[in-house]
């Protein structure tokens, strides 16, 4: 609204008299006004910039394991039968040997925690070893035979776990490969032991987890992560994490299988028709839930960066085009004199040139000044990307030129006769 203020000081008789434009003038007030649009479309555009960057490099992070042909299915274990040990292997054996016999599944098995969610976190303490008495965090996971083949996790060292692992037998652990680098520093760390004697067995990749209960660390990383068998959990475990936690059934297979959810739930039903699965998913969908908030925040970013650059284009177009209007006369009389249209092209569109590149340098100091309060939320990817910040400078110079340019073509059809004549 501010330009309509400068149409008060406008005499009319000598405006219609002179058949000047209303508000011709206040060209200053105008150009100060795109700049400062197009400085905040720069903070716009660089910060949606940084966060499309950061998905990106959150999408195509190693997830560690073959999601192709992978469908799982959660259900609630929060149930006072199977605080029982022998109930709740019983129920695993039975239902990972009835999916086993779908038709195109090559391979089951059960797991507390899929890649992409966040896991169960415990304290442990290093027996032996340099950090020997040393406790320690890590997530925790409780699987069941044929787990990480069902997932095609690499084995590194060691062993896969057993059918032989049972609650009487030796306790045994994996790890991944992140928690032997932290604290076995690169060393080999089969045979040692954890807690009350778990003997570690097997070392293995890797895989992408949720640390959503982290606000402060990246939405999925590589974590120290120590699997234990299923057979192996006692009473009082299997009550607490069946309370936070609902365990998966995993399901692989060789190509497509009609109708697989449906078969999953036949094959668990065999075991116990009373307990159905809570939920179907794909490990895309898991993946796209875990990133659900940072795809948000991409979406409204790249939304109002697009508005905002909408507005500067319509901002810089009606300037040119409110000076060619008011200067038609001034062209006309200037192409008689013997200046080229070209010139007279260049002259006008200066105008909001000008203002677009001025407002382009505030933008990038505002954003050097500013995009700092972002680092929290960026992830691979410094705040001062260089191939951020150039694209968004690209993006302003091409468009600015494109709007500047539309109305100047005006001058071309201006007949330099006429205007004297009308002069």
């Amino acid at each position: 609204m501010l330009p309509a203020f400068t149409t008060r000081k406008v005499d009319l008789r000598s405006s219609l008299k002179s058949r000047a434009v209303a508000g011709g003038d206040g060209l200053g007030l105008r150009q100060a006004m795109i700049a400062g649009e197009v400085a905040l479309t720069v903070v716009l555009l660089a910060a949606s910039g940084l966060l499309i960057r950061t998905l990106i490099y959150l999408e195509t992070l190693p997830p560690g394991f073959n999601a192709a042909g992978v469908m799982t299915a959660k259900a609630s274990l929060d149930d006072a039968r199977y605080h029982d040990p022998a109930a709740f292997n019983q129920l695993l054996e039975s239902t990972i040997f009835a999916m086993k016999r779908i038709p195109g599944v090559s391979n089951a098995a059960v797991g507390l925690t899929l890649p992409y969610e966040p896991a169960m976190n415990e304290a442990v303490t290093l027996n032996d070893g340099q950090d020997a008495g040393k406790q320690v965090g890590t997530d925790e996971v409780y699987v069941t035979p044929g787990y990480f083949e069902t997932l095609q996790i690499p084995l590194l060292a060691g062993r896969d776990f057993r059918g032989s692992d049972r609650p009487d037998t030796q306790p045994v652990v994996i790890v991944n490969r992140t928690f032997a680098n932290k604290f076995f520093h690169g060393g080999n760390p089969i045979g040692h032991t954890l807690n009350k004697g778990e003997v570690i067995v097997g070392v293995v990749g890797d895989v992408e987890l949720s640390s959503l209960l982290d606000q402060f660390a990246p939405p999925i990383k590589n974590e120290e992560t120590i699997y234990i068998p299923a057979t192996q959990m006692n009473p009082h475990e299997l009550e607490l994490v069946h309370t936070w936690f609902q365990p998966s059934w995993i399901v692989r297979a060789a190509a497509p299988v009609n109708g697989l959810p449906e078969q999953m739930q036949r094959a668990f039903s065999s075991a116990d028709p009373r307990l159905p699965f809570s939920g179907f998913y794909s490990m895309k969908e898991l993946e796209a839930r875990t990133l659900s908030t940072e795809r948000i925040e991409v979406a409204l970013a790249s939304a109002m960066g697009a508005l905002a650059l909408a507005l500067s284009t319509v901002g810089i177009f009606a300037l040119v085009a409110s000076t060619v209007a008011v200067r038609t006369r001034e062209i006309g009389i200037r192409i008689a004199l013997g200046s080229s249209i070209a010139r007279a092209m260049v002259h006008v569109a200066g105008a909001g040139v000008g203002a677009s590149i001025a407002g382009l340098v505030v933008g990038l100091v505002l954003s050097v000044a500013s995009l700092g309060l972002m680092q929290s939320v960026l992830y691979g990817i410094g705040v001062y990307d260089g191939l951020t910040m150039g694209i968004v400078v690209f993006s302003l110079l091409a468009v600015t030129l494109l709007a500047a340019s539309l109305p100047v073509l005006r001058i071309v059809r201006i007949n330099p006769a006429t205007t004297l004549r009308d002069q």
